[in-house]
Order: structure tokens, then C-alpha cells, then sequence
């Protein structure tokens, strides 16, 4: 069972990704920015500022959550990209309203000086650069959900009660034996070598050997 679930920030992601993969013990991924900054010993900060303009973390990023998609059989990733970087069973998208998310993030801000409303203004303006730089990357318009099983409004449900219907719902698919290709995965790939400069099958094949800092040290000399 390969189970993909996306949304955007303040949708509870992370939180159900968590809780199905331990609910149906599936492996748990939510590869983002921080962990790569982490293997790349570069600082969270700098490296935010800088993949704005800099598409080289968003192909990594994608490298590391495509090759664990592909070498397991049994996995939960939770990324915004999630259902378009995976061959999956299963794709949800939760959403909720912007004034929701914005309130939840709100009270998660670890820097208290941030009001509502300029919570409210960043998520915003995070939402319509992220769906710019997803056109950029790949040619994907974020906001088109057609490709997804099930879409779950998270706004008036628990954390539990959103698990539960995507564990649901994952019973059903494997009961129902849904077998959907991902028409922009092979597109992806090839993008993403590209980008990378590295061999088409360093994406495709989870066996071939590669090393992200050495991708990433390789690139930034060249640059």
C-alpha cells in the first residue's frame, strides 16, 4: 500500500501522515526542506531564502521522496508534491479554508510578536508562491485536484477523525485493488535528471548508488 497525502501548510499534513502510517504500519516519510539542510549541513534559514531562486533544493528534495517512494512497498508520504512524485494506491489532498490554516499556524508561531493577520498575509503569499514555483519546477498547477482519490476538509475535524477516514478509505483501496499510473512521474523524472545532472536511472532505480551532498557539492561548483 503506497499512500500519498498533500495539502497546504495548515492542513494538518504532517499530523495525519503520522498517524495513518503508524495506524496501518506503513513507513512514514515527510522529507522536506529541513531534513535536506540537515544532510547538507547548510543552515535552514539561508537555504529557504535562497530556493527562491534556486531550484537545485526542490530537485533534490524530490530526488530523496521519489526513490523511497519506489523502494517501498508499504509507505505514507506527506509533501505538498506528494501524489504527483509517486506511483500511489491512494492520493488524498486535504484542504481548509486560508483563515483556518492561517489560525492554526498562528498558534504553533514560535515567534509570538506574529499577529494573526500577518500570518494570515504570509500563508497567503506562501500559497501563491508556492503554486508559481510548482509551474516553474514541473509544469504543475497545485490547485488542480483531479488527479486525487479523496478530498478532505480538515477545518471541523480532529486530527483522529481525519486519520481515521484516510485509513478507511486506504481498506477500501487495497480491498478494491486500485491500480493508477501517474501520468507525470516519468516527465518528473527526466526533469529532475536533467536539473540534477545526474543519470536518468539515479531517479528510477532506488538500487543505483548516489550521495546528495555530492550531487549538491557538484552543482554548486559548477555554478
Amino acid at each position: 500500500m503506497r499512500i500519498a497525502i498533500s495539502g497546504h501548510s495548515g492542513c494538518g499534513n504532517t499530523t495525519a501522515t503520522t498517524n495513518v502510517g503508524k495506524a496501518l504500519q506503513l513507513k512514514i516519510v515527510n522529507y522536506t526542506f529541513r531534513d535536506l539542510a540537515r544532510e547538507l549541513s547548510v543552515n535552514f534559514e539561508e537555504l529557504h531564502k535562497e530556493a527562491s531562486t534556486n531550484l537545485i533544493y526542490d530537485y533534490l528534495t524530490d530526488l530523496t521522496l521519489i526513490r523511497n517512494a519506489i523502494s517501498n512497498e508499504n509507505i505514507v508520504i506527506g509533501t505538498r508534491l506528494a501524489a504527483w512524485l509517486m506511483d500511489a494506491e491512494l492520493r488524498i489532498w486535504l484542504q481548509a479554508p486560508l483563515e483556518a490554516r492561517a489560525s492554526r499556524i498562528n498558534r504553533r508561531q514560535t515567534e509570538q510578536e506574529s499577529s494573526y493577520e500577518q500570518v494570515l498575509y504570509k500563508t497567503l503569499k506562501r500559497d501563491e508562491q508556492n503554486r508559481k514555483r510548482y509551474l516553474r519546477l514541473y509544469g504543475l498547477d497545485i490547485e488542480d485536484h483531479s488527479d486525487f482519490d479523496i478530498t478532505i476538509n480538515t477545518e471541523k475535524l480532529t486530527a483522529d477523525q481525519v486519520s481515521s477516514l484516510i485509513v478507511a478509505a486506504a481498506k477500501w483501496a487495497k480491498k478494491s485493488q486500485l491500480e493508477r499510473k501517474n501520468l507525470h512521474l516519468a516527465r518528473i523524472q527526466e526533469i529532475i535528471a536533467e536539473n540534477l545532472q545526474i543519470p536518468l536511472e539515479a531517479v528510477q532505480n532506488p538500487k543505483y548508488k548516489i550521495n546528495i551532498v555530492d550531487i549538491y557539492n557538484k552543482l554548486k561548483s559548477v555554478k
